[in-house]
């Protein structure tokens, strides 16, 4: 080879070397906005602690995001899970931008060991736990009123369904906490490859954080699957097409409230982050249902 195609050959390769790197990043930046896996779990944007129960929480900023599913969502959903019908999913529809003033929410559910301090606090009874429960495990057979004065101790509060859907999914109207494609391994979910015909690590919780490449795009854990979570709406089917574009808190009334994430118990249709649940208040929904607090700015530490 002469000289003169050394030289030239010698800068092709360093030509590439200078691009490929921008190319990777330019297709990085592609997989992520488009709702994609690729991304390595998000650092929350702030973490604050609460005083009162020790909790982590981290900051969901002030702004839009996209709520429920369109018509294509549904569509791309019953396309794969033919067992499932559109009409089960009408409560989502329709997809409406909303605005959120600025939260904390807690980055895990709250846990056996801090329940049991407000108990003890508060003189209540502990709500009695699966033999399978330990204290860093979410504390589940919790009812509404049961989250509800746990948060109201806590100096926190529940968090409304937008607040929990915009958490859990960001503003690119993902379908889960982690992008637009299912993953398994990123939640506490059935798994039909355990023998044991439940969750993936058997019919049960797991301590919060087990599965850290399933934060929320704001870090926050397990906001798919191990346990459903109490929010403080009223459920309304149809409240999604009269809902305010700004701070909506549900409906007045209603005979059930929403919960919202599924468990480990859930298959991917219930854990994603548009998924809609509702239950009587007073109703302790079994092992798989706990919770998580939000708090506002000014009772942040």
């Amino acid at each position: 080879m002469s000289g003169i195609h050394r030289r030239t050959f010698r800068s092709l390769l360093i030509g590439l070397s200078l691009l490929l790197p921008a190319l990777f990043g330019i297709w990085m930046t592609a997989a992520i906005g488009a709702g994609g896996n690729t991304a390595a779990p998000p650092k929350p944007l702030a973490v604050s602690t609460n005083p009162i129960d020790g909790a982590e929480a981290v900051w969901v900023p002030a702004g839009e995001f996209q709520m429920g599913s369109n018509e294509a969502d549904i569509a791309e959903l019953c396309h794969r899970r033919t067992n499932v019908k559109p009409e089960l999913f009408n409560d989502e529809k329709p997809r409406h931008t909303v605005w959120l003033d600025g939260f904390w929410i807690y980055k895990y559910h709250v846990t056996v060991a801090q329940y049991r301090k407000f108990c003890e606090k508060t003189e209540r009874k502990m709500p009695e736990q699966p033999k399978w429960s330990k204290d860093n495990l979410p504390v589940v057979n919790v009812s509404w009123y049961d989250a509800s004065a746990y948060a109201e101790w806590a100096g926190a509060r529940l968090p409304s369904e937008a607040e929990w859907e915009k958490a859990a999914r960001g503003t690119d109207g993902r379908a889960f906490p982690w992008g637009d494609l299912w993953d398994e391994e990123r939640c506490n979910n059935y798994n039909t490859h355990n023998p044991a015909a439940g969750g993936l690590h058997g019919n049960r919780a797991t301590p919060g954080g087990a599965f850290p490449a399933g934060a929320s795009p704001y870090g926050a854990q397990d906001m798919a699957g191990n346990v459903w979570q109490w929010c403080a709406d009223w459920y309304d089917a149809d409240y999604y097409a009269k809902s305010p574009k700004k701070n909506p808190t549900g409906p007045d009334a209603g005979d059930l409230r929403v919960l919202r994430g599924g468990s480990w118990g859930s298959s991917s249709v219930s854990v994603r982050c548009a998924g809609r649940n509702a239950e009587s208040p007073d109703n302790t929904y079994h092992d798989d249902g706990g919770f998580r607090c939000v708090i506002t700015p000014k009772a942040a530490k």
